[in-house]
C-alpha cells in the first residue's frame, strides 16, 4: 500500500506527511489489516497525526480488540482472511454497550460507488480508497474522531503508546 501526496500524486514520504492538529490528544486507533506493509503504512500515518495506534491481522481480531473499549476509531481492511471487514463491522455493532458505536472506516481497494453503499450498509461510517490519499485519511479520522465525541464516548485518559505491530 502507498501513501499518495495529495499535492503532487507523487507517494508520499512520513517525513513530507503533514501533521494534523485537529484530532483529540489521546485518540486511539486500531488498525485491522492482513497485509504487515499495509499495517506498518497506516501506523505511520498514525504517527504523523500523532494519534496512538495498535494493529491486527484480521476481522476476528479486530471483534476481540473493539470489546476492549480502548479505540476511538478503527481503520478496517475489507478483505481479509479468518474474518473480512464487513463480517468483522457487523460483529462488532453487535457488541454490548458503547464499543458498538465505534467509528468504523473501511480501507480498501474496492471503493466503487456500489461497494461503499454495502459498506455503509454493514455498519461502515466512511470509506477511504487504496492507495490512501493522507489528506482523505486525514478527513475520514477527523469526522469519525468529532462524531464519536460528539455521541459522548469519552477519549480514554491514558498517555498513547508507541505502535504495536502484529504480524
Amino acid at each position: 500500500m502507498s501513501v499518495i501526496n495529495a499535492t503532487d500524486g507523487a507517494p508520499a514520504r512520513a517525513s513530507e506527511t503533514p501533521a494534523h492538529p485537529d484530532f483529540p490528544p489521546r485518540a486511539r486507533v486500531l488498525i485491522v489489516d492482513d497485509l504487515p506493509e499495509n499495517r506498518l503504512m497506516l501506523g505511520l500515518c498514525c504517527d504523523q497525526f500523532a494519534l496512538a495506534h495498535e494493529c491486527v491481522a484480521n476481522g476476528r481480531e479486530a471483534v476481540e480488540a473493539a470489546q476492549s473499549g480502548r479505540f476511538d476509531v478503527v481503520l478496517m481492511d475489507i478483505f481479509m482472511p479468518r474474518m473480512d471487514g464487513m463480517a468483522a463491522t457487523r460483529a462488532i455493532r453487535a457488541l454490548p454497550g458503547p464499543v458498538s458505536a465505534v467509528p468504523i472506516i473501511a480501507v480498501t481497494p474496492n471503493a466503487a460507488p456500489g461497494e461503499v453503499v454495502r459498506y455503509l450498509a454493514c455498519g461502515m461510517t466512511d470509506v477511504v480508497a487504496k492507495p490512501v490519499q493522507i489528506s482523505r485519511l486525514a478527513q475520514a479520522l477527523s469526522a469519525a474522531l468529532t462524531q464519536f465525541a460528539d455521541q459522548g464516548a469519552p477519549v480514554p485518559v491514558e498517555k498513547p503508546s508507541r505502535a504495536r505491530l502484529t504480524a
